[in-house]
């Protein structure tokens, strides 16, 4: 079946099954006048089991604008388009298929369900967004009952994904109830009153709705600009070269990849956290990318269950405000593994490539002048040092020690603490060795002051009793070790006092 729309005509409630071509001709828009604002062609809650939109042939018309509100469209087909003054635009329709007619002005879907997936291929303008504002829950109502849809929660489970390439302009965004909480609020129920479209609304998460984006940048189509905001999103995997600028902020999103993702210009992340969990793992996967020209800020790494950062290069990254773990366990969930799929899956050097990771994360933050963040690599890649094989038992020792004394330069608490429970031990000792120690008779208040000229490290060896007439080899052999003992405490304690001075 071939239908040939006319200017500002409105379908309204026609189901179209089988195969169904929309032609679009130059004849029918012949001498019609424009009307500013208005769609060229319209269609409202129709069903079209397959819909191909074709045309041959230049439109001398203003804007070929069409538009399909409330629709169901099981499996659609835009590909053939001749004319460049095309633009279709669909508004809480259910659809699948693929568009990629590159002479088309435009393409936007708000507020739209997906039959599965959508394949949005080599478009100039691309918009996606998610609006509260303009539901109308009559034609839901409707279109839901054409589809004998029951059970809207079962629905929202199945994933809605957008494959994206070779977009020139592409911005998706959702709008927000608050300016701090990004969200899918589609089908939000809470911001829905209750209303009966063959059942009852209940309360449910405004994260139901399982948004999947992959975007594709590759290398033939020169793109301009990629916008990402304020959106909730199952999974958001990002490829290829961008040649424009990318910017995607203030996203929750439950699994993140990045794969041979090498941009030209400047990408920056800003504000992105783990999507609050329900029953699945946050992940987010570096895969093979150069991310040099990569700005991220206040992107929240420590808070994802799972991290892979797998033959990537991104020491030359800028990191600010951005959250990272405290400690080495936590640290261990960033695994130089290719499948963050198969964390078992590790590499025969692993705690090597975890090394290399750290050193990379460490160099970037430091080149901000981020030395809180730095030195906090600092410690974990040298406990990443002390695991790899290959490094000498010496070394290992070397590290052993100081992360048990100053945490790798970290803590001052520790040598103190150290310097204390170890100078009282072996001060107790040598008195008992000196003989000094559990007497008939009272207790001798200078002992206690003479613990302050025990730790002197200058102090001589006969400062409490002769050498010669009351010393033992036992006593001699406890002052010799207590002074390098001490030595090397104070030494730790003043390296990590003078931590943030380190160049």
């Amino acid at each position: 079946m071939t239908i040939h729309p006319r200017p500002y005509s409105r379908i309204r409630e026609k189901k179209y099954l089988g195969t169904v071509i929309m032609q679009l001709r130059d004849l029918e828009f012949k001498g019609i006048a424009v009307k500013p604002g208005t769609m060229a062609v319209s269609y409202g809650m129709c069903f079209f089991d397959e819909l191909i939109i074709k045309n041959t042939e230049d439109i001398n018309f203003e804007e070929v604008s069409i538009s399909f509100h409330n629709c169901y469209i099981r499996q659609l087909t835009i590909e053939d388009i001749h004319s460049t003054n095309i633009s279709v635009h669909f508004h809480a329709c259910m659809l699948s298929g693929t568009i990629s007619a590159g002479e088309l002005i435009s393409v936007s879907l708000n507020n739209c369900l997906l039959e599965y997936s959508i394949f949005l291929l080599n478009l100039q303008k691309v918009e996606l967004s998610y609006t509260t504002e303009n539901i109308f829950l009559r034609s839901w109502r409707e279109m839901f009952k054409l589809r004998k849809i029951n059970s809207l929660e079962a629905y929202l489970k199945e994933f809605q994904r957008y494959h994206i390439e070779n977009i020139i302009n592409l911005h998706v965004r959702s709008s927000r109830k608050d300016d701090d909480k990004p969200g899918v609020y589609l089908m939000s129920y809470n911001t829905l009153p209750e209303y009966k479209i063959g059942y009852k609304l209940k309360q449910a998460e405004e994260e139901a709705l399982k948004v999947a984006l992959h975007i594709d940048f590759t290398a033939a189509q020169a793109d301009k600009t990629t916008k990402i905001e304020n959106l909730s999103l199952h999974s958001l995997s990002l490829s290829g070269n961008p040649g424009g600028k990318v910017t995607i902020e203030k996203i929750n999103v439950g699994n993140w990849y990045l794969s041979e993702f090498s941009p030209k210009e400047e990408v920056s992340f800003y504000n992105i956290d783990p999507r609050s969990p329900h029953d699945e793992e946050t992940k987010m996967g570096i895969h093979r990318c150069n991310l040099d020209k990569v700005w991220f800020d206040n992107v929240y790494f420590g808070d994802f269950d799972r991290l892979s950062f797998y033959r990537s290069k991104f020491s030359n990254a800028v990191f600010t405000s951005c959250s990272f773990p405290n400690d080495y366990e936590t640290y261990e969930k960033f695994l130089p593994i290719e499948n963050i799929h198969y964390p078992g899956k590790r590499t025969i050097n692993h705690h090597k490539d975890q090394y290399e990771i750290f050193l990379q994360l460490k160099k970037a933050l430091e080149a901000t002048g981020n030395i809180y963040e730095g030195l906090k690599l600092q410690t974990i890649s040298q406990t990443a040092l002390s695991k790899i094989s290959s490094v000498k038992g010496g070394d290992k020792f070397i590290l052993s020690t100081n992360h048990l004394s100053n945490n790798h330069g970290l803590s001052i608490s520790k040598p103190f603490f150290w310097f204390i429970g170890v100078t009282v031990v072996f001060y107790l000792f040598y008195l008992l060795t000196a003989g000094l120690l559990f007497k008939s008779t009272d207790i001798d208040p200078d002992l206690i002051g003479y613990y302050f000229s025990f730790i002197d490290i200058t102090h001589r060896t006969d400062f409490l009793k002769d050498k010669n007439a009351d010393l033992n080899a036992l006593s001699l052999t406890l002052d010799y070790f207590n002074k390098v003992i001490v030595s090397y405490l104070i030494f730790q304690f003043v390296a990590a006092f003078r931590k943030y001075g380190k160049k």
